[in-house]
């Protein structure tokens, strides 16, 4: 009986481990804070772009109808999959760059950001940053 007590109180030691690492990286890639049923686009002026894990970042400041400055950002996927399939680096954006990206819309008001899934490049060109390439 005494064997089974030091093995009984790692097994649970482990399943608390295991339970709370999986708890964490489910709840990280939700995504919960986008709205996936919208798709908005936004065009502005790269302002920053910051080519880090988790997951790579963009922000563009973008005139609204108004005429107000609004600062967006749009959040990727890592930056291994970014580099991998479309060879981007920390140098792909540039400040002062015009580019327009597309994805799901934070859910909080007031928060202008999205979950990018296509940019139009400065030189029109689209990637569609969802679906590999072929």
């Amino acid at each position: 009986m005494r064997l089974d007590m030091p093995r009984q109180g790692l097994t649970a030691v482990a399943m608390l481990v295991v339970l709370g690492v999986s708890a964490t990286v489910a709840a990280h890639h939700a995504n919960s804070a986008y709205d996936r049923t919208r798709t908005i686009s936004v065009t502005g002026v790269v302002t920053r772009w910051q080519f880090i894990n988790p997951h790579a970042g963009i922000w563009l400041d973008v005139t609204d109808d108004e005429g107000n400055v609004v600062e967006w950002s749009g959040e990727f996927s890592s930056v291994q999959d970014l580099y991998r399939h479309y060879s981007w680096n920390k140098n792909t954006f540039q400040p002062g760059d015009v580019i327009t990206i597309q994805g799901n819309p934070d859910r909080r008001e007031g928060h202008f950001s999205m979950w990018t899934s296509l940019v139009v490049m400065p030189d029109g060109s689209e990637v569609d940053v969802r679906n590999l390439p072929e």
